[in-house]
């Protein structure tokens, strides 16, 4: 502890020169806020009494977004547990919180920029505070801690306890600043003589001069800054907030250097600027292509066609420069900005004259503010509605920009190359690239080459011959690509390819069908560029960056036409997937594979027993993928010795760079893997790993894509675990054969059974290695647990559909009735639909929570008050009721399996009592219910889903037209509706 003799005042210059309070400043008036060539060197960090964020969150978020705070901490949050924090996510920001436990009010909270390294501080005696505290980490040798504190004005004499034993846990030796709202009038040398007994003994000094809360009736000075470093911190200020009753406080945390670049003003990208578009256009149109193209060597063909269009697209090309709106709230725009800051200045005006004129001039400018945000805000969310024209992908695509969502590298991105922190784009681009090939290596190098068997084509089925194709198939493939602006190496996107489909159509089905003929994929399209995208963790670590990989956009065409002939060859031979592969195919999904696979273990343990899974991580499993056992294995599939050829072709020989800004890295090669970003990856997997269930004798397999689940049922855990031990015995046989890595620390199992009782648990191991048991895992985006009561599931859709209704709530008043519908549906009902034929198998009262907010949310719809009855608002806007809304998707998936629309697999659970089976346009008979014993198994999809259907009218059950059918069964279950109450 530092001794009491240094008058630590007279070593701050910055307490000396703000001794005197500025009444007048204000936020909204101030540079130092908003300038970034006026704010002080070092960090602006600052506290402010919210008293409720969620109120407040657009204008915390404009404040943090649009001006030169570091860090901003906020008190009297008014959190529960429940908000999630997604609704209060600032993009470039970390979020900390800390929320009143068991109570209203109160709570804690800091936002800090992403690019200033801290880690929270948990103290063991600090949970009877409301405070939270972080580590400041300026370099290996420099730091310093921030604390945030809210004393409630109710607090007793334990208050002085508890934050004394708080800082006698803290480093002292550290500096330490600490904000807050202690309620207790410092101005006052009475009131402050507890509060400064204790700062005093930990040679903490207050920076804040003048009242921080200033009413009609009274001026305090509660709120406060210490520092036990004062030297350190060059200034503080004490400023009028128009969207809170107490003034932002702020403080400058001097740096010695520069350490942090937080902003750019400006960026720009390479691109074709709009006013000569259509000379680009006509360039291509008049380019003689048939001149160009010899028409017989491919390689030569296309890398004439490459380079002609490069050189074309290059030419009309330039550095378009975008001047970067500060500002990334769109909704945010001038006219609220300068309304707020009439708002601050009348509180000003008010406070000066004390007039009460003037405090209702501020008080309707203050509700002015926020019904200009709500009503931008809608306007904002209307705009998206009509452009995703009712697609809930589109709606999320545009609203994931605001969520902080788009982590792509930025300009002055900074990595760690041998020990030393870069930011040069040359040696940035290399080192990732270099990084991404060599994670891949050092997973492939452990893999020793082994015998491959070669089957030979079966004649007497159908072979798959790579047929070439015509001009409107090409032109058809172009226009359906996903429209996309990203460019590749060529700087072509999706975009402009549609623009130019006339044009490119013939040069490409020559080109196209050559590379048929000749059984090669052109050189010229195996290049691709690599954007490195932050993961989480050290943005400094090249490991906490993933690549993603962007192809030639012409060569998708190729892989598109590909595709489909295979797909084609194997929806129509016996050279078919496995029925057990749910990823990447026509009438199957996520649900269909979580319906399954709750289906088959309930079904198991109706029988009694245990069920064990093994649910399976495998590490760069795409990227690892050997190319000539890939190709083995395409032979079982009767592919021809072309087509193999011609893939072959399309695997080897591929190159990679990364794009850091308008550079790029030197390629690198790869020797491994399905190209990423390409049409063919997923489906070239799936036959990869086709043959996995055939080493699975003694368990259940059940795959989509690369999320694999193996599960064995018996009449304990040791029956299981064993059964298990030995099935992923010869699982990791088969990986270690195809390539294939197993990431242990990543695989967990865990054992069902229809009760709550503990079992005892057994262990799981593959090659001596024990495997996690858990509680809980997410599958294919379902929290599952050991006894299916989805609880935890519920809960997440619980905070998601929060997020969204608390939006909803914002800018319901400013929607028309089919806008705030289309938003209802596209952003909240999406989340509660997503597998609800799975996790609604939970009990009535899991569910409860999720029936109070569709409740909530069909107020809103009608801009009702919560305690408003709903019956009246279903019948008015012809909705369902919560319990038909879980009908009407169950009966709606059940449908889809009796006229043959779903997965196959799930078919063995749906029996109809006619002879034979029913065809889609034969009559439709009631279902069989399935007997299950156990209450548990009881409440399965078949058994709910097959009692539901029986009841629908069989006018209903014969339609069939899914469209149809779906109009006309929420027509009848809405007719079914009536009032309880």
């Amino acid at each position: 502890m530092a001794t009491h003799d240094v008058n630590r005042k007279q070593l701050n210059p910055g307490i000396a020169k703000n001794r005197k309070w500025s009444f007048f400043r204000t936020v909204s008036h101030s540079k130092i806020v908003w300038d970034s060539r006026s704010k002080p060197r070092g960090i602006l960090g600052g506290h402010l009494n919210i008293r409720s964020i969620m109120s407040k969150t657009e204008q915390i978020k404009h404040l943090l977004l649009d001006s030169n705070l570091d860090y901003l901490c906020l008190s009297e949050s008014w959190l529960h547990e429940n908000a999630p924090s997604a609704a209060l996510t600032i993009p470039g920001y970390k979020l900390f919180r800390k929320d009143r436990e068991g109570a209203k009010g109160g709570g804690v909270m800091v936002y800090i920029r992403d690019s200033i390294q801290c880690r929270e501080i948990f103290w063991p005696d600090a949970h009877e505070l409301e405070c939270l505290g972080l580590n400041i980490i300026l370099s290996p040798q420099m730091s310093f801690i921030i604390i945030v504190i809210y004393r409630p004005p109710s607090s007793d004499g334990a208050f002085y306890e508890q934050f004394e034993r708080l800082l006698k846990n803290c480093n002292l030796s550290k500096e330490i600043v600490i904000l807050g709202d202690f309620n207790i009038n410092w101005e006052d040398t009475s009131a402050r003589k507890n509060l400064k007994r204790v700062t005093d003994k930990f040679d903490l000094v207050q920076l804040i001069k003048g009242p921080t809360r200033i009413t009609t009736s009274s001026s305090t000075q509660i709120d406060l800054i210490f520092s036990n470093r004062p030297e350190r911190i060059t200034k503080t200020y004490n400023m009028l907030a128009g969207l809170s009753d107490h003034n932002l406080l702020l403080v400058v945390r001097k740096l010695s250097k520069k350490r942090f670049n937080f902003s750019a003003t400006e960026h720009d990208f390479i691109g074709i600027p709009k006013n000569i578009k259509e000379d680009f256009k006509n360039a291509v149109d008049q380019t003689d292509w048939n001149q160009i193209l010899k028409k017989t060597d491919c390689e030569r063909d296309c890398e004439l066609f490459t380079k002609t269009l490069k050189e074309i697209i290059k030419s009309f090309s330039s550095r378009i420069k975008i001047k970067q709106n500060k500002n990334q709230l769109p909704w945010m725009n001038s006219d609220i900005t300068k309304l707020m800051k009439e708002r601050d200045l009348a509180l000003k005006n008010a406070i000066k004259s004390k007039s009460h004129s003037s405090r209702y001039l501020f008080t309707t400018l203050r509700n002015k503010v926020v019904k200009s945000i709500r009503k931008a805000k809608a306007d904002f969310f209307l705009t998206i509605i009509k452009y995703a024209k009712g697609d809930s992908k589109k709606t999320w695509s545009q609203l994931k920009k605001l969520e902080g969502k788009d982590t792509k590298c930025k300009k002055g991105l900074e990595i760690k190359v041998n020990g030393q922190t870069t930011n040069d784009p040359e040696t940035v681009a290399d080192a990732f690239n270099r990084g991404f090939i060599e994670s891949v290596s050092l997973i492939v190098a452990r893999f020793k080459a082994n015998d491959l068997h070669v089957c030979s084509i079966n004649k007497t089925e159908p072979i798959l011959n790579l047929m070439t194709v015509t001009e409107t198939e090409v032109a058809q493939t172009i226009m359906s690509l996903k429209s996309s602006r990203t460019k590749d190496i060529f700087g072509m996107d999706t975009f402009v390819l549609k623009e130019l489909c006339s044009s490119l159509t013939s040069p490409l089905t020559t080109i196209l069908n050559q590379s048929i003929s000749e059984s090669i994929f052109p050189s010229a399209w195996k290049s691709s560029v690599v954007i490195p995208i932050y993961k989480n963790g050290d943005s400094m670590l090249l490991s906490n960056y993933r690549p993603i990989s962007i192809i030639p956009t012409v060569s998708k065409i190729r892989e598109k036409l590909i595709a489909q002939q295979i797909i084609e060859h194997l929806n129509n031979t016996s050279f078919s997937l496995h029925p057990m592969q749910f990823g990447f195919r026509a009438l199957h999904s996520t649900e269909t594979a979580n319906c399954f696979f709750t289906e088959n273990i309930k079904q198991l343990l109706d029988k009694g027993g245990v069920v064990g899974a093994v649910f399976l991580d495998l590490k760069k499993v795409f990227d690892t993928i050997n190319h000539k056992k890939l190709l083995t294995k395409l032979t079982k599939f009767n592919f021809s010795s072309s087509t193999i050829k011609w893939i072959e072709s399309y695997l080897s020989k591929r190159s990679q760079s990364v794009r850091i800004n308008h550079y790029h890295s030197s390629p690198l090669p790869i020797s491994t893997g399905v190209p990423q970003g390409s049409i063919l990856r997923p489906l070239l997997f799936s036959l990869y790993i086709n043959d996995l269930p055939s080493v699975c004798s003694n368990a259940f397999t059940q795959m989509y894509a690369d999320d694999t689940v193996i599960y064995s049922h018996g009449n304990n855990t040791s029956e299981v675990a064993e059964k298990l031990t030995e099935t992923m015995g010869h699982v990791a046989k088969w990986l270690e054969q195809s390539s294939l890595c197993l990431n242990i620390n990543k695989t967990v199992a865990m054992f069902f059974s229809k009760t709550n009782r503990k079992n005892i648990l057994a262990d799981v191991f593959v090659a001596v290695k024990k495997i996690d048991i858990v509680e809980k895992f997410e599958y294919l985006g379902i929290l599952i647990d050991t006894t299916f009561n989805f609880k935890s599931q519920i809960q997440k859709v619980c905070n998601r559909v929060r997020f969204s209704l608390s939006n909803f709530r914002f800018i319901r008043a400013n929607l028309s009735l089919q806008a705030a519908t289309m938003f209802m549906h596209a952003m909240i009902l999406s989340h509660m639909t997503y597998c609800l034929t799975t996790w609604s198998q939970a009990n009535k009262s899991a569910l409860k929570p999720l029936e109070s907010l569709y409740k909530q949310t069909i107020k809103v719809l009608d801009k009702k008050p919560i305690r408003h009855h709903h019956c009246d608002i279903l019948q008015k806007h012809k909705l369902l009721s919560w319990e038909n809304f879980i009908k009407y998707t169950k009966l709606c998936l059940f449908y889809k399996i009796t006229y043959g629309l779903s997965s196959p697999p799930l078919s063995q659970f749906v029996k109809i009592r006619s002879s034979q089976r029913v065809t889609r346009g034969s009559g439709q008979q009631d279902c069989i219910v399935p007997l299950r014993r156990s209450a548990f198994s009881q409440s399965a999809f078949s058994v709910t889903a097959a009692q539901e259907w029986n009841s629908v009218p069989h006018i209903i059950r014969h339609i069939t037209t899914d469209t149809l059918f779906k109009k006309n069964l929420k027509n009848w279950l809405i007719s079914q509706q009536t009032c309880s109450h």
